[in-house]
């Protein structure tokens, strides 16, 4: 069961029993709904959702309980320790972080950190900067960046391996 951290699942159903609500918890539920209900209390509840997911995917910070990247502080921990990114680095993690589970080329990655001031990306140097990321931020069972062979890169967010 692959549970993709910015994917979120809520049963809507008939069924209030004990057993189905716990086995959709078990498969990866963020919440169970069942009829009849509040169309009101409904919308709540996915205002909540959608809202820790902006606050997640959508601010200046990833965090999915392993990784914390925290962008305008340039800071960031795997499991609570300390982490050191260069900027080229961190301008990587905030592009791929910020279009999730979209193939980004290795050209629209070249382009995109082509900084302001001309300082120039080379194939060489996306390869290396991709290969520390990784070697800073993967486990033995998470996986965050996913190489698409012949195509380029994709955030995947920490994607059980």
């Amino acid at each position: 069961k692959e549970r993709r951290p910015n994917t979120v699942i809520i049963f809507l159903t008939a069924n209030d029993m004990e057993s189905d609500m716990l086995k959709g918890y078990e498969l990866g539920a963020e919440d169970y709904v069942t009829k009849p209900f509040p169309m009101s209390v409904f919308q709540k509840k996915l205002a909540v959702v959608l809202g820790r997911l902006t606050k997640q995917y959508g601010g200046d910070t990833y965090e999915d309980g392993t990784l914390t990247i925290n962008f305008s502080e340039m800071s960031a921990t795997l499991s609570g320790k300390p982490l050191t990114f260069t900027p080229l680095e961190y301008r990587l993690l905030k592009i791929l972080m910020k279009n999730p589970q979209i193939v980004l080329t290795r050209q629209v990655l070249l382009e995109k950190l082509w900084d302001a001031d001309g300082n120039f990306v080379d194939e060489h140097a996306l390869t290396a900067a991709i290969s520390r990321v990784r070697n800073k931020i993967e486990t033995p069972d998470r996986q965050y960046i996913k190489t698409v062979y012949g195509m380029g890169y994709m955030w995947i967010g920490g994607a059980l391996k």
